[in-house]
Formats: structure tokens, C-alpha cells, sequence
């Protein structure tokens, strides 16, 4: 049973290089109570610019849904599907990924889109999570080594036009770190940068195929909002 009634599905096309790319439609469902929204921290010294850090996890119990995990323990996550950023500003994001992948059944999403530099930066932890790769700069990852993706559109009428997608890579880590009651490895770190436009509110949600209950497993925690979807406020 999904935790909230679902209230809307999407399919969104893409024409590149002339070609038609379907995005994989989603769904987001109502959640209460909603979760307080994460702001983007603006940074010293540097007008325009604010930072926002979030997380990818193979279930829900780093503490997103409460201490136990909420009604869907085992349902993958982000830790923050609420998220506040300021107008006419360039966002610096960081998302760490904690959780394994596999192959995209659409290989458009295994490349970076809107970002401001048109790469977004990758830094893999080792097997033993002790150090990490060094950073680098790429437009496209693999596409058999996905975890999750961060895919980022504007709401037809409402704001400035967005489109931002980041492929997020499975964690290759085999080391146990703690956080809420949740045993992870130490994430995949990914950033990038993005600019806002005008007010407005904007949808996200993951393109790789990790949910279940519907042909294509993009039921349960794909469908869900607050899981696999969310929406940035731009203020």
C-alpha cells in the first residue's frame, strides 16, 4: 500500500540532436506530515551562491522517516525531499550516495544535464571506505553502474523552465558506518552546480529503476513522494 494517495503521473519528452527521449513517468503523492525543508546555505563572502547537501540510502532508516524507518523501512530514500533554494541563484550541490545500483533502462539519464559547467564531479570511496578517488570532472558515467539519479524539471506554467538530471554511481564500498539505525558504506560523492530563476515550485525524482510493485519497478518508493521524489521551492 503506498504511504499517501497518489495525485499525479508525468511523462516527460525530451527532443535532443533530433531524436524524441522519453523520460520515465512518475508519480508524487501527498505526505503528511511534510518534512521541513532543507534551505540552501548561502555562501560567505560569495553573493548568488548557496550550498545544499543531501543523501541517497538504500532504505529509510538514516532517520528521514523517523527513527525507525517510518512505515517503509525498507524502501529506498533520499534524506530530504523538501527543499528550499533562493531565486536568481547558483546552487552548489553535494549528494552523497550510499546506496549499490545496476544498468539504466534509459541511457539519457546516465549523462549530466543543466548544470552550469555541463559535468558534474565524482569522487569514489575505495572498498574499504578508508580513502576516496580522486575528484573528476565527467559528462556521462556508466550507465550498467547506476544507483540512483536526481532529476530535477519544471512545473509546466509555474517559474523559470528547469531541467537538471545527475546520475548518482552505486556504491562499490564495503565498509559499516552507523547513522540513525541504518548501516551504510561510506557514499559516492557528487557535486554540481545549477542556476534558479524566477519563484516558483519545481518537481525531482529518481530516473533509475528501484522501486517494485509495477512492471518496470517504478512503483512503491519511486511513486512515493517523500522516497524516490520530491520538490524544490525556489523563493
Amino acid at each position: 500500500m503506498k504511504r499517501s494517495k497518489a495525485f499525479g503521473t508525468a511523462v516527460i519528452s525530451i527532443v535532443l540532436g533530433g531524436g524524441a527521449l522519453a523520460l520515465a513517468g512518475f508519480a508524487l503523492a501527498s505526505a503528511a506530515p511534510h518534512q521541513a525543508p532543507l534551505q540552501c546555505q548561502p555562501i560567505a563572502g560569495s553573493p548568488g551562491n548557496c550550498t545544499l547537501t543531501i543523501s541517497s540510502y538504500p532504505d529509510s532508516l538514516a532517520g528521514e522517516h523517523g527513527t525507525t524507518g517510518g512505515a517503509h523501512a525498507d524502501w529506498v530514500s533520499y534524506s530530504n525531499y523538501n527543499l528550499d533554494v533562493p531565486a536568481n541563484t547558483t546552487v552548489h550541490m553535494v549528494i552523497k550516495q550510499y546506496d549499490s545500483g545496476g544498468s539504466l533502462n534509459n541511457a539519457f539519464f546516465s549523462h549530466v544535464w543543466g548544470t552550469t559547467t555541463g559535468t558534474a564531479t565524482y569522487s569514489i570511496p575505495s572498498t574499504d571506505g578508508k580513502t576516496y578517488s580522486k575528484p573528476a570532472a565527467l559528462s556521462v558515467v556508466d550507465t550498467n553502474n547506476i544507483g540512483h539519479t536526481f532529476t530535477l524539471r519544471g512545473v509546466p506554467g509555474n517559474g523559470t523552465p528547469i531541467f537538471v538530471s545527475i546520475p548518482l554511481p552505486a556504491n562499490p564500498a564495503t565498509n559499516s558506518i552507523t547513522i540513525g539505525s541504518g548501516t551504510y558504506s561510506s557514499p559516492v560523492l557528487v557535486s554540481f552546480t545549477f542556476k534558479t530563476g524566477s519563484k516558483g515550485v519545481y518537481e525531482w525524482n529518481c530516473e533509475f529503476p528501484c522501486g517494485g510493485s509495477r512492471e518496470g519497478q517504478f512503483g512503491e518508493a519511486m511513486s512515493s513522494y517523500g522516497y524516490m521524489s520530491g520538490t524544490v521551492t525556489v523563493k
